[in-house]
């Protein structure tokens, strides 16, 4: 399998083989402790700098939404809670992945971990930092923006205040004066010629430093004079991200000049801002003021065509990745009986991201691998490669290209996938793509494969965008999906919302409505609404296997046509609805409290089983003169077992297959967040949970706390309580406390390990108690 994917490697020639090369040794003598999950989660971290913060991007490999965070702007750990809106994802399912940032000069390094708690994921910086956090401009990121460090910020050169001043953290207000776009400008760090490569340059001598500047400011006046904005901003900011230098104040009065004439009217509004804040007493703050006040609002100007500067500066390739390792070993018993083994796992995975990137094209390649070794059953081991891929972005051109197995990023696209997808962006406002892979589901026996193509509007602050998708999808030869559909987003600094409507035309119905919002109040109250129907699973031919009998779908198609075979496919999927709001309000420095409502319910299914012809062929081995097939009393195993309960008819010889509808589940969730609890940095998260559904109702009580031990060690604990209670007198309970200890060793190794147990006890007609005991080590290397 590994050696499958190589291929992708070879697209981007000699130059990444070497760097590999030079990597692959470390992960060989390594290899022993290689890895993290199963399906990854987290599909990226990018840092970039905007305007005097920098954004820092999560990037989801499936569709989530932002509930809240903790603590509200200022920690070690932070806390982010999100919901996966994917159907059929169960959080406790998936092992924790870990992966860490960047490499960067911007912000201190972390790590992201998920899940942590319930939907929750944790950001563990290096030392305090403030920051504040925010949905992205589509459902499968979010964004956190952090102040930057003194010497990068553009300032004059002044006598810093003796007591260090808390930082200003991206407000509403802010967002929308400085985030007119969904991603963020990437501005290069600015690199001396006789800077040794491999390692930080050494500092500038002041002679050097101004030299440097006014070398840079003399281009950037001459490419401004000649209406090349996009340099312009290119050298400018070169000068801003040195150390404060005589250039300085005149870098930023240009910098918002050439950003209105570049058409980034927000981008411009918080330059001429910062300039005005940073140098009151400038001759140049009246013209400033004057052009403030008469920018227009940001979503009348278009922006101009973009220029792209190409930059005489070599790339140089960036490579990340990490291997890790989890044992995992645990204990249960049933009542008095003997405590057994029940599990003897490892866990392991290798990651890798390679990344080239310069002022006009960005080239990554990324691979992602995991071994799950069962020791009890051998037979269910496994090694799977969840991502391996090659892309690469032209910024002058305006294509992106992205090759290898790969995960769904929206267009119809529903299923992890080996092929390509591509796109191409003309004027600044409309991009084309094409997708064709061939879907990736391990261990089903289908062959799927689709090809399909949309058309996008790209958003803009205060300006929503659109895109309209065709594709289509064939399983085994036979036409399994043709939908057409639409995605829209809007985002204005307070707001962001995304929907999306996917409509079947085999089926002729809808596949998927779902709609979301979050808005940021200006106090700090964040609010979210979601709406989702959708099929699930999605419209298939699959979906009349199990009512049919049939075991694939050619013998489905071949018996019954595939007229028939499409209309028992959709009278055989149910239909899911979820709704869902809840809002966040912090209270004094410390606490943070939440509450979210979800209401969810799963529809009937409709398909009619004519059992005359099922019978026709045999069911289970049976001759077809069996009575059960000829609408007699129905035995313990027979044809009826396809039938919904109390739905056969005798006169016709039919049932209903399938399932009836579950009712609607109703669910109240209570949070409360604090931070500095007992000592400085540690976080503490309680929940509170009721649910009601036909036939049963409960509870679920949690408690989850970080101490801070040392400056790399840190203990967590965690307790559960649940329970439920049933109409018929019946219920059950169960209890789980845990405790996990973690260290960092220098920069790139780390260490955790977790007991825990659970305590199940079942109430009613029959009681019993299940106990069991668990113990996992894990270790992680880092390389960057």
């Amino acid at each position: 399998m590994l050696r499958k994917n190589t291929v992708w490697f070879a697209l981007f020639g000699e130059r990444f083989f070497a760097v590999f090369a030079k990597l692959t040794g470390l992960l060989a003598a390594a290899f022993l402790m290689a890895a993290n999950a199963h399906a990854n989660v987290i599909d990226s971290i990018e840092i970039a700098r905007l305007a005097d913060q920098a954004q820092v991007t999560i990037r989801f490999t499936t569709e989530i939404q932002y509930l809240r965070h903790g603590p509200e702007d200022e920690g070690k750990f932070l806390r982010v809670f999100f919901r996966v809106t994917k159907p059929g994802f169960v959080e406790n399912e998936v092992m924790q992945e870990t992966m860490r940032s960047p490499k960067s000069d911007l912000i201190p390094r972390f790590t992201v971990a998920y899940p942590e708690v319930v939907n929750g994921m944790l950001i563990t910086f290096a030392k305090t930092t403030q920051y504040s956090v925010r949905p992205g401009s589509d459902n499968r990121s979010i964004l956190i923006f952090v102040p930057l460090p003194a010497d990068q910020k553009s300032k004059p050169a002044a006598k810093a205040p003796e007591k260090p001043e808390k930082q200003p953290v991206a407000t509403p207000e802010k967002l929308q004066a400085v985030a007119p776009e969904p991603t963020a400008e990437l501005v290069e760090p600015v690199q001396t010629p006789d800077a040794d490569k491999g390692a930080a340059p050494p500092p500038l001598s002041p002679e050097k430093l101004e030299s440097l500047a006014r070398a840079y400011l003399a281009e950037a006046r001459e490419a401004f004079a000649g209406k090349d904005y996009n340099k312009t901003i290119n050298r400018l900011n070169r000068i801003l991200g040195l150390p404060a230098n005589s250039q300085t104040e005149a870098a930023q009065a240009l910098i918002g000049e050439a950003r209105e004439q570049n058409g980034e009217i927000a981008k411009a509004r918080a330059e001429y801002e910062l300039f005005i804040k940073l140098y009151p007493a400038s001759a140049e703050v009246p013209r400033l003021k004057q052009r403030l006040a008469g920018l227009p609002a940001a979503d009348v100007v278009r922006r101009q065509p973009a220029r792209i500067v190409r930059d005489d500066k070599p790339a140089e390739w960036q490579v990340t990745g990490s291997l890790s390792s989890y044992f995992f070993t645990g204990r249960s018993q049933v009542d008095s009986g003997p405590k057994n083994k029940d599990q003897e796992t490892l866990v392991s995975s290798a990651s890798l991201n390679a990344r080239l990137r310069d002022a006009v094209t960005d080239t990554r390649i990324v691979f992602r691998d995991t071994d799950f070794r069962n020791f009890m059953q051998p037979d269910r081991s496994y090694n799977r490669v969840y991502a391996a891929y090659a892309e690469r972005t032209d910024r002058e051109v305006g294509y992106f290209v992205r090759a290898g197995r790969q995960n769904p990023n929206g267009a119809g696209v529903l299923e992890r996938f080996d092929g390509i997808n591509g796109g191409y962006t003309f004027g600044n406002d409309w991009r084309i793509n094409a997708v064709y892979g061939k879907a990736v589901e391990f261990n089903s026996p289908f062959d799927k494969d689709f090809y399909g193509a949309s058309v996008e509007l790209l958003p803009q602050l205060g300006r929503p965008g659109a895109s309209l998708y065709a594709i289509e999808q064939n399983i085994d030869g036979y036409l399994n999906r043709r939908a057409l559909g639409s995605e829209f987003r809007y985002f204005d600094g307070q707001f962001s919302g995304y929907g999306t409507v996917d409509y079947d035309v085999l089926y002729k119905g809808l596949n998927i409505v779902a709609l979301q919002g979050n808005y940021l109040g200006s106090s700090g109250n964040n609010y979210f609404v979601s709406y989702d129907y959708r099929n699930s699973p999605s419209y298939s031919l699959i979906n009349a296997l199990g009512v049919s009998g049939y075991s694939n779908v050619t013998d489905l198609v071949n018996n019954l046509g595939i007229s028939q075979a499409r209309k028992l496919a959709a009278d055989s999927t149910a239909a899911s609805t979820m709704f869902a709001a809840g809002m966040t309000m912090p209270y004094g420095d410390r606490w943070q409290f939440g509450v979210d409502y979800r209401m969810s319910s799963i529809g009937a299914t409709n398909a009619l089983l004519s059992l005359d012809q099922i019978c026709s062929r045999g069911v289970e081995n049976r001759e077809t003169n069996d009575p059960r097939c000829l609408g007699g009393p129905r035995g313990d195993t027979s044809v009826y077992d396809l039938c919904a309960p109390n739905s056969y008819d005798a006169s016709t010889n039919t049932c209903q297959a399938g399932q009836n509808a579950t009712g609607r589940t109703h669910m109240v969730s209570l949070q409360a967040i604090g931070t500095n609890l007992f000592v400085p940095n540690a976080v503490g998260v309680a929940t509170a949970g009721f649910f009601f559904s036909p036939g049963v109702s409960g509870q679920n009580l949690g408690l989850n706390y970080i101490y801070p031990l040392a400056e790399n060690w840190r203990l967590e604990g965690n307790l559960r309580y649940f329970r439920q209670n049933r109409d018929d007198g019946s219920g059950s309970t169960d209890f789980s406390p845990s405790v996990k200890l973690a260290h960092q060793w220098r920069n790139s190794l780390f260490l955790e390990t977790e007991v825990g147990m659970n305590n199940n006890r079942s109430t009613g007609p029959t009681s019993s108690q299940f106990r069991r005991e668990y113990l996992y080590l894990g270790i992680r290397w880092d390389y960057r």
